[in-house]
């Protein structure tokens, strides 16, 4: 009657409902509901026999009314049903650290507002010790707002760099975009460009200053800096499992940092440009 199914879409097909529902409460109403912050980013209105398709399913619910606006029906966003296999594989990893009594101590670095990220399941379900790290003021503040209330979660507004020093940085838009890679910033933003001279700290630094321990997780989303930030690091720094994005890089890039790792003795899953990497313990 009312079938809802996720993949890299959520696809909504409605059956006969005019057979359960009165007239006067048709049609029904869809909404689509950002996990995070509540918000909701579409609605549509669907009667018998028709159907919709939202183009993004991360961390999206799916909220189902009458034409009165009285709740009918809601279908929840899960990591393990609808996760991509990063999502899965670095709720596991955690899941296995604390079912062996180890508290997770996670890193996200480019963390944007906080609406999306393998990283984002772990602290609504507070598996982790987490610092999140943003360098674009807009993003930073609703980041904050999104999570303020969440226990074992840090803030940092910095930018994190290999060597620590002020740099160009370029902004688009109201944030979302950002990164000191010029051409990352140009290939993605189609709103104005800006561009400040900008203090940063080491990742080294990053890591010295906020952890007592070597961190379990690492999550990096740094719009084609990831591989030069991994790299400035001894691997003894690093943790087992790190996630960062190898789509920005060029292939010289990848072919650097790939190699990198594996002498580092991770094995790497790469796919749809999100690079997975582990150790054993």
């Amino acid at each position: 009657m009312i079938d809802i199914r996720y993949d890299k879409n959520i696809n909504i097909n409605i059956g006969r409902v005019s057979e359960v529902f009165p007239e006067d409460k048709l049609p029904l109403t869809l909404k689509i509901k950002n996990v995070v912050s509540k918000e909701i980013v579409w609605e549509t209105k669907l009667s018998d026999n028709m159907w919709a398709t939202f183009p993004d399913s991360e961390l999206k619910d799916v909220i189902v009314e009458d034409s009165e606006g009285k709740f009918v029906y809601r279908y929840r966003w899960d990591v393990l049903q609808h996760g991509s296999i990063f999502h899965k594989s670095l709720w596991l990893y955690c899941k296995n650290l604390i079912n062996e009594g180890i508290k997770p101590i996670g890193l996200a670095i480019g963390t944007h507002d906080g609406e999306f990220g393998e990283w984002v399941p772990l602290i609504l379900n507070f598996m982790s010790e987490t610092l999140l790290v943003e360098a674009s003021l807009p993003q930073y503040n609703k980041l904050k707002k999104n999570y303020f209330s969440k226990s074992d979660v840090s803030f940092l507004n910095l930018l994190v760099t290999a060597d620590g020093s002020d740099v160009e940085f370029f902004e688009g838009g109201r944030g979302y975009t950002n990164s000191i890679v010029k051409r990352v910033i140009e290939h993605w933003e189609t709103e104005e460009i800006t561009s400040s001279v900008k203090p940063s700290i080491s990742f080294n630094e990053l890591l010295k200053d906020n952890f007592d321990r070597k961190i379990d997780w690492l999550h990096l989303d740094v719009e084609g800096l990831d591989s030069e930030l991994l790299r400035s690091v001894s691997y003894n720094l690093l943790p087992n499992f790190i996630i960062f994005e190898d789509f920005n890089l060029s292939e010289d890039e990848k072919t650097e940092i790939y190699e990198w790792l594996k002498f580092g003795e991770y094995k790497l899953h790469s796919q749809s440009g999100i690079c997975m990497v582990t150790k054993s313990i």
